[in-house]
């Protein structure tokens, strides 16, 4: 991983010309002001939206209901299922100083698993939530890596986009398919493990860097992000029900994109 060391701006002009206003996101979010080392607030601030902007920009004017506080925890990132006293969505980064792609990468999941609906129930399908906020990390940086070139948060930080697109090729390179197979084939190989153990960081980002292209042909389809635990979404179900739920939950016009998915890992819906 790539440290940047950009020098701190004092004044946050920069940030408001660089960023969507406030108003126009569809998410609110603060963040502490403990606990992250060499890290500069705004800067981390600056990071933090510009992970979540990557994906917010193509929700819409879809909003959420609750804001999002962000902290420093220490067994790695997570959202907390209970609210703080102001009731905002508690989200727990396991980064700090100036290792801006770390928290891109963890801001972008978790904000995935908040988009998500994420709740309490069953864990036999939660290794797909976990892939998709994998994949809207895999999204976010690469989203990053292309805006930064001509709008990063502030104006000497253009060079950092090449950072950012190489810890992208990381990824790519860590969590490949292996050659010769499908994602359908790899599925069905590998179904069992990643129903009885959702949390495999390797097999999920598999998944996910498979199916990163159909976000990155129709980003519109994060929309359909939002439904994902709907109806009995957190039963459970087969797998394929599963997904079934999802898409009958989804708008008509994001429908197509969980057959999509479904193709790609070999189901029929």
């Amino acid at each position: 991983h790539r440290e940047m060391t950009p020098r701190l701006f004092v004044a946050l002009a920069f940030l408001t010309l660089a960023l969507p206003a406030l108003a126009e996101r569809g998410y609110n979010l603060r963040v502490d002001t403990k606990g992250w080392g060499d890290g500069g607030h705004a800067d981390i601030v600056a990071v933090l939206r510009s992970a979540c902007d990557a994906i917010d920009q193509h929700r819409k004017g879809e909003t959420l209901g609750e804001p999002i506080f962000v902290r420093r925890g220490k067994d790695g990132p997570i959202t907390l299922f209970r609210r703080n006293l102001r009731g905002e969505i508690i989200v727990q980064l396991d980064t700090g100083d100036r290792f801006w792609c770390q928290y891109a990468y963890q801001m972008a999941h978790e904000f995935a698993h908040i988009l998500a609906g994420f709740r309490e129930g069953g864990r036999e399908n939660l290794w797909f939530e976990e892939a998709l906020c994998e994949l809207a990390s895999m999204f976010s940086l690469r989203s990053m890596a292309q805006s930064w070139q001509t709008k990063p948060p502030y104006p000497n930080w253009k060079g950092y986009s090449s950072a950012i697109a190489e810890y992208s090729r990381d990824l790519e390179r860590k969590f490949g398919l292996p050659r010769g197979l499908t994602l359908a084939e790899y599925y069905r190989e590998h179904a069992d493990h990643l129903r009885t153990n959702p949390t495999d960081r390797g097999k999920n980002g598999t998944v996910a860097l498979a199916l990163l292209p159909l976000l990155e042909e129709n980003p519109e389809a994060w929309q359909a992000l939002r439904h994902l635990n709907d109806g009995r979404g957190k039963h459970n179900l087969p797998f394929a029900e599963h997904l079934r739920n999802w898409r009958d939950h989804c708008p008509e016009r994001h429908r197509g994109f969980v057959d999509d998915v479904a193709d790609a890992l070999g189901l029929s819906l």
